[in-house]
């Protein structure tokens, strides 16, 4: 649900919730003193997203006066705002919600800022300034590009590796000219390029100046190549579910840990499932799915290769012994770590499968994160196989 104070505010947050799951969504968070740090915080693994809406109504004075009002109000303000906050997080290590949860921040070599103005009251009749407005980049949203750019970017890694790309592009000193166009068409671009922005004049040099038309994103938007990229993700939103469905437990004391049997709030398992990408979400919610619904399927686990260093591993079992299950669950959770080569983290999910469950349903959950493989694990792991061989043909 969106909490912001203002419409704007309660706007912006709710496409924030959409995008990148209520859990890591914070609106108007407290900063020094209790006071708002910002009007919307995202903070998901590495990542914070700061956020500020400021609205202010352009009126046209006929000449430049009306512009540098506006652009002092909503942009410059809202600036100021984002800086201010950022300094502040710098020096803590959590902080702490408008509900007054506590929300802890990742260490504070790791984390990466970003930072967006969302400006509105222009209305398309002034010119947006936006780039490093002299302490760092600010990526300067109105109310056309706004939802544009959390619906098309609907995750946490699609949007930061956007943002990422167009900072990479203008540090290179390649220009950017706006004719009528705003950052929405700059996603019709990125995402026409392949997620890139490599305009390569030809094998030995880059373009030095990209001139953004005002109906790039109209045209991609009514385009059947959006159309085909919607089909191909429509199936990636069960993922999301899957992980709300985590959120929901978690938020109401209804995750537990196996080990302690107590209510746990820990959350990186689904800080690694709200990372994967839109077009890994597609693969490993079709996977999934198949493999849970599939009663052809002999095999009683799946082994998934997830975004960056991460893999998945799906199992089914019965709710009727889910401390059998969770530590069958985890050892091969140990396994995979150990033989998908580049892979650190290791996320499983077990279940029953539809329809066969007399008691219920329940679902399991184990993190596995181990940056260093030692021989000392490999020793483990086949100790461990020779167990797993057991389970599978006890099933």
């Amino acid at each position: 649900m969106a909490h912001g104070i203002t419409p704007s505010e309660k706007f912006v947050t709710a496409l924030c919730e959409r995008a990148f799951i209520r859990l890591w969504t914070h609106p108007n968070p407290k900063g020094k003193k209790n006071k708002e740090l910002c009007d919307c915080l995202i903070v998901c693994g590495p990542h914070i997203v700061i956020i500020s809406v400021k609205k202010c109504e352009y009126k046209n004075t006929g000449n430049k006066t009306g512009w540098k009002r506006w652009e002092k109000a909503a942009i410059e303000k809202s600036a100021s705002q984002i800086w201010g906050a950022e300094r502040w997080l710098q020096t803590v290590d959590q902080f702490v919600r408008l509900d007054g949860r506590r929300i802890s921040l990742p260490a504070k070599s790791e984390r990466k800022y970003h930072r967006i103005s969302v400006s509105l009251g222009g209305r398309g009749h002034v010119p947006i300034k936006w780039g490093n407005l002299g302490k760092g980049f600010i990526h300067v949203c109105d109310e056309y590009s706004i939802g544009v750019v959390f619906n098309a970017l609907d995750t946490i890694t699609d949007f930061v590796e956007f943002l990422d790309s167009i900072e990479v592009l203008i540090a290179s000193g390649v220009q950017m000219l706006f004719a009528g166009g705003g950052i929405e068409d700059i996603v019709a671009l990125y995402l026409l390029n392949g997620r890139s922005f490599n305009f390569s004049v030809d094998s030995n040099k880059q373009a030095d100046m990209v001139i953004i038309h005002n109906d790039l994103w109209k045209n991609f938007y009514e385009s059947n190549d959006y159309k085909a990229i919607q089909k191909e993700f429509q199936d990636s939103y069960i993922w999301d579910r899957l992980i709300e469905h985590y959120v929901s437990d978690l938020l109401t004391e209804g995750m537990f840990d196996m080990h302690s049997k107590e209510v746990t709030d820990n959350d990186l398992a689904l800080i690694t499932m709200a990372l994967q990408p839109r077009g890994i979400r597609a693969v490993l919610a079709e996977l999934f799915m198949e493999f849970l619904q599939n009663p052809e399927l002999k095999v009683a686990s799946r082994a998934v290769k997830g975004y960056a260093d991460t893999a998945f591993v799906f199992l089914i079992g019965k709710s009727s012994d889910r401390e059998y299950r969770a530590r069958e669950l985890a050892l091969r959770c140990l396994v995979i770590r150990g033989r998908l080569k580049g892979v650190k983290t290791v996320v499983g999910i077990a279940t029953d499968r539809p329809g066969t469950s007399e008691i219920g349903y329940s679902s399991d959950i184990v993190y596995i994160h181990m940056p260093e493989w030692t021989a000392e694990n490999e020793t483990q792991v086949s100790g461990i196989q020779a167990d797993l061989g057991y389970f599978q043909n006890t099933q």
